[in-house]
């Protein structure tokens, strides 16, 4: 039979390939800051997880397509058989006898559940459930709980039956990931990409990349990387014999250090690392190098159950000052009690241990209950955040207690897709003034801070943040923050004002 229109074969040509899931999401922006431009991070990390999800035009029609099919089905499906699959193309022959079939020209196979097949050339068999491409074929894959795939690849053989198959010269993006090897092993429980690497920079020559071997993708499980390479530019960075990356939750392995500057630290360079040691139980720390103090790491052991997050932490920690202190160790916990179907909610906080500032050594306790209503919706997207709070602060160095009620209320608004805005009036009783140690304190009690944010384009974004002393009613801070995206890099610019002090850290894209 020939035919050059459109056939739906319910009997099946589904072509389901198992794909490698996302191996991680947009690591999280959170500023450095004395002016709660902190508000507005949360436009930061809208902007990286719609970027890093965002559906090419392909993607969207292919799901539209999808569904118009489903719309048009004159018999309801059949469970046992294959979804329904549409063949178009330019010459299609078919043999009925033997399930034969043979199709040229702009060759389009598309599935019911959102997989589309393009190709110039492409034959095979129903009844085994075989395809074969001599050439170059093209595959979209939308279906849902499955990987978003877009590839390119050569000399494709593939069974969609037993799910099994080969690809050659493959190229292009499986979820957030840019791939690239030179053969591609499909199997029901796993892919193989021989001589490959993986990146989230889609330029032709990646800024950066991690090549291997081989790497053994079990999806929503892990991922195994052998002989593998890190890669900058055309420079190797460093290598690995073996190593295993988590695909079932983030795995910090997978992030790239940030690099900058400020006054205080002169340059610097950081790395996160986490470790997971079962469920509920974690390893996380930071290494940080910079030029003024050298090499600073940090370390936690974290456990999360339904009683709350348990932390034993040691090493040293920065502030949003540059203000660096040293725990030794120090157990922290914190709760958050929703209170039944109220509106309120109770966050507990307690920490103590053994904290260092230059040569300054007490045993630090800290006791915090607050009372948080949820945000209330004022109108004309107008936002109302109120808390109340009561903490209590303990020193062994000289014997000190500082104890009270604070409260907060913020209010903050999206005027529209550019424009955001924040007003904040706060009051705490502890401050850097009359604490022993001044990290991660304002040097006053009662402050009033608000800013906004304002996007230029696609690329360039500004925050202004500025904070009042409200006990003399004068300027305390005021920061300027400029975001600038590069093809596969991130610039966050920070002047502050009132110090005269540039800050600013260069990250390749973190999602």
């Amino acid at each position: 039979m020939k035919n050059n229109t459109k056939a739906l074969l319910c009997a099946g040509m589904l072509v389901t390939i198992m794909v490698l899931p996302g191996v991680g999401t947009a690591a999280q922006y959170n500023s450095s800051t004395d002016t709660n431009a902190n508000v507005l991070d949360y436009l930061e990390n809208n902007r990286r997880a719609a970027r890093e999800n965002a559906l090419t035009d392909e993607q969207q029609q292919l799901v539209q397509d999808a569904l118009e099919m489903s719309r048009n089905l004159r018999d309801p499906l059949d469970p046992t058989k294959n979804v329904p699959v549409a063949l178009e193309g330019d010459e299609l022959f078919y043999d009925q006898r033997n399930g034969d079939f043979y199709a040229v020209g702009q060759v389009n196979i598309t599935s019911m559940d959102a997989q589309r097949f393009k190709t110039e050339e492409i034959k095979g068999n129903l009844q085994n459930t075989e395809i074969n491409v001599p050439g170059k074929g093209h595959m979209v894959q939308m279906t849902p709980q499955q990987a978003k795939i877009i590839m390119d690849g050569y000399r494709i053989q593939y069974n969609y039956g037993k799910k099994t198959g080969s690809m050659e010269d493959v190229s292009g993006k499986i979820d957030h990931e840019y791939i690239k090897g030179k053969r591609i092993e499909l199997y029901p429980d796993k892919i193989l990409v021989f001589d490959g690497y993986i990146t989230k920079c889609s330029a032709v020559h990646p800024d950066y990349r991690t090549s291997a071997a081989m790497v053994e993708v079990y999806p929503g499980d892990k991922m195994i990387c052998h002989d593998l390479k890190f890669w900058l530019g055309d420079t190797p960075i460093y290598s690995a014999k073996k190593k295993t990356f988590r695909l079932d939750r983030d795995d910090s392995q997978m992030d790239l250090p940030r690099v900058g500057y400020n006054p205080d630290d002169g340059w610097w360079i950081r790395k996160n690392f986490t470790k997971d040691l079962n469920k509920n139980l974690y390893l996380t720390g930071d290494v940080i190098y910079t030029g003024k103090h050298g090499f600073h790491s940090n370390g936690g052991l974290v456990y999360i159950n339904s009683l709350g997050k348990f932390e034993l932490l040691t090493g040293y920690y920065e502030s949003s000052n540059n203000k660096w202190i040293k725990k030794a160790p120090s157990f922290r916990y914190s709760k958050s009690i929703p209170l039944g179907d109220s509106p309120f909610t109770v966050n507990l906080r307690y920490e103590r241990g053994h904290w260092s500032q230059d040569n300054i050594h007490s045993m630090h306790t800290f006791y915090e209950a607050t009372l948080k209503h949820k945000p209330i919706d004022l109108g004309g997207n107008h936002k109302l955040d109120l808390s109340t709070s009561y903490s209590v602060t303990d020193e062994s160095y000289n014997h000190s207690r500082i104890k009270g009620l604070g409260y907060a209320a913020l209010l903050w608004r999206d005027v529209d897709p550019r424009w955001s805005y924040y007003t904040r009036y706060s009051y705490t009783q502890a401050n850097s003034k009359n604490s022993v140690f001044d990290y991660d304190l304002d040097s006053y009690s009662r402050k009033l801070s608000a800013g906004f944010s304002y996007k230029f384009n696609d690329h360039d974004r500004v925050v202004v943040g500025t904070a009042f002393n409200m006990n003399n009613y004068h300027l305390a801070d005021m920061d300027l923050y400029w975001f600038h995206e590069f093809h596969c890099l991130q610039l966050i610019s920070r002047y502050r004002v009132k110090r005269h002090q540039v800050n600013f850290t260069l990250q390749f894209n973190p999602w």
